[in-house]
Order: structure tokens, then C-alpha cells, then sequence
């Protein structure tokens, strides 16, 4: 008496989750019961018991369709998440049973795939088997990604934001890269003020790799002789090895470029890299693996780059 009423304790079951988000992607009973094979009268039902469950109603009922309304918009990413942690889980206990290691999937901007996720896998890293697949996102969504639970772990260049667990995995070089015919072909480092004379090729500023560059150039007055923007990494080498310019990435050379490690009077250009997961995940001892083989798979990397 007197105090506060007790919470009311729903259990939704995870089939009833996936009604739900068949119905949410067709917006249709009809279309949404063909698809996971349900009549359509049950299928109505367990919607409705559903809301009953959560107190709230999730649809918007009109003619011969539904849509989600606030509710149902914010119920949607719950529902994804728990479905996704279910399929996880039994994916791993299956795995388990097999006397198999968890499959993992990374996000991670599309350069950290191609120069430190795709080699770590074929080279059959420490923790090669865990990793299962790669994201590639916008270095500034990895983390919104991973916190969708479309990902296990993510890999960018800031810290993961909390209640994410984050470490640090080390840096990777921003490389000067020239085709053979260049003077600076059979160099092994160039510096700023060097690179600066010639026309320079570089990512868009939502690129760390682009701001790096450009606060190196700004903080030792030098001002570049042209800059040409590309937002591919891949178009930049290859305007690169067209003569158009020194394109400078983080990628491995393509099309028969050279790397040259960029020199500024503070040291060599690096761009950090982070790992992210959350700190409850069912797999987090088979993710601390991976992000030591990661970090192990980094320093191996810069033994190419003498001095680093």
C-alpha cells in the first residue's frame, strides 16, 4: 500500500519478434504471413497479443495496410537486436558443439578492411577463424553500426564511445605513394615540405587520413603547390599512377605504385586505430582474441616501414 505499482512483466517470444518485423518491413498482414508462412488470422493474433504484452499499440491499422507508428518505430530497433542476439547465440552454441570458435563480424571504414582486416583473415591471423565478415561504414557511423548490433566489433579511428568497452590497436602510416617512373620512386620516406611542391591527392576531410595531412601541412606553414580530392582511395592511386599527383592513403599500393613514409617536423604521419565492442556481448572473451591478433597483425604491418 502506498508504494510504487510493480512493473508488468512481458515475455515476447522471439517468433512473435519475427512477426513483428515482417510485418513492420511489408506493412501488410497478408504480404508478412506468406513470407514467414503463417495464416493470416494467427498472424493478426499474435500481433495484437503482442501489443497487449507491451501495453502499447505498434501500428498504424488503415485500408489493406499497417504502418508503425511512434511506438512500433521505436520498438523496431529493440526487436532487431534481440532476434539478432538470439540467431548469435545459437550460431555460437551450434558452433560450440562442433568445437568451433564464435564467428565474428567487424565494421570498419572501407580502407581498414582492405589494409588490416582482409590481410589479417588471409593471412590467417592469431584469431582468424573468429572473424566471420566485415562491415565497411563512414568512419564516423562504425560505432552507430555496432551499437545497431549489426556488428560484433568495430574498428575506427577515436575511441569507442561508452557503454562500448574500447582499446587501442595501434597506428597505421598515411603513405606518399608515386608511380615507378617518379624521382622519389626508389625513395623510402619523403618529407613534408618535399611533398608539398608536387600536386597532392588526397581523401575528402570526413577522411582522419585527410585531417592528418592537413593539420601537419597547416602546422609547418607550407601550403600545398595543388590539391586534388578524390572520395575513393582506389581513384586516388590510380590518378596517382596516371601522373596527376602524389596521392597520399592509408591503403597498400595498387597499380605499381611506390610507399614512401611521409616525414613532418613531428614524425611520421599515423592515423590511430581503435576497437570497440560491448562489454556484455555472449562473445566477449572470443572478441578480446581477435582485437590481440589484430594489434599483433598491426605491428607486423609496420615492420614494412623502416623507422615506424
Amino acid at each position: 500500500m502506498g508504494g510504487s505499482p510493480e512493473p508488468m512483466e512481458a515475455v515476447v517470444e522471439l517468433r512473435v519478434l519475427r512477426y513483428f518485423l515482417a510485418v513492420a518491413e511489408a506493412r501488410s498482414v497478408t504480404a508478412a504471413a506468406r513470407q514467414v508462412h503463417v495464416a493470416q488470422p494467427s498472424l493478426s493474433r499474435q500481433l495484437k497479443g503482442l501489443e497487449k504484452d507491451l501495453g502499447v499499440g505498434l501500428f498504424t491499422r488503415g485500408p489493406g495496410s499497417l504502418t508503425l507508428n511512434a511506438a512500433g518505430r521505436r520498438f523496431l530497433p529493440i526487436a532487431r537486436d534481440l532476434v539478432r542476439r538470439a540467431e548469435q547465440a545459437a550460431e555460437t552454441m551450434a558452433a560450440t558443439g562442433r568445437g568451433e570458435e564464435a564467428s565474428l563480424t567487424v565494421v570498419a571504414a572501407a580502407p581498414t578492411v582492405a589494409y588490416l582486416l582482409a590481410p589479417f583473415m588471409a593471412e590467417g591471423g592469431t584469431a582468424g577463424p573468429a572473424l566471420h565478415d566485415a562491415l565497411q561504414e563512414e568512419p564516423s557511423r562504425v560505432f552507430d553500426t555496432l551499437l545497431r548490433s549489426d556488428a560484433d566489433l568495430g574498428v575506427s579511428t577515436t575511441p569507442a564511445p561508452a557503454p562500448l568497452e574500447s582499446a587501442f590497436l595501434g597506428r597505421t602510416p598515411v603513405v606518399a605513394q608515386v608511380p615507378a617512373r617518379h624521382p622519389w620512386a626508389e625513395h623510402t620516406t619523403v618529407t613534408l615540405a618535399e611533398l608539398t611542391v608536387e600536386p597532392l591527392i588526397v581523401m575528402p576531410r570526413s577522411h582522419v587520413a585527410r585531417l592528418v595531412v592537413d593539420e601537419a601541412v597547416s602546422r609547418a606553414g607550407l601550403t600545398p603547390a595543388g590539391v586534388i580530392e578524390s572520395g575513393s582511395s582506389a581513384f586516388a592511386q590510380a590518378l596517382a599512377a596516371r601522373g596527376r599527383g602524389v596521392c597520399l592513403v592509408t591503403d597498400d599500393a595498387r597499380f605499381g605504385l611506390r610507399e614512401l613514409i611521409v616525414r613532418a617536423p613531428g614524425g611520421p604521419l599515423t592515423v590511430p586505430l581503435y576497437a570497440g565492442w560491448d562489454a556484455s556481448h555472449y562473445a566477449r572473451s572470443a572478441i578480446l582474441t581477435l582485437v590481440d591478433g589484430l594489434r599483433e597483425h598491426l605491428v607486423h604491418r609496420l615492420r614494412r616501414y623502416p623507422g615506424l
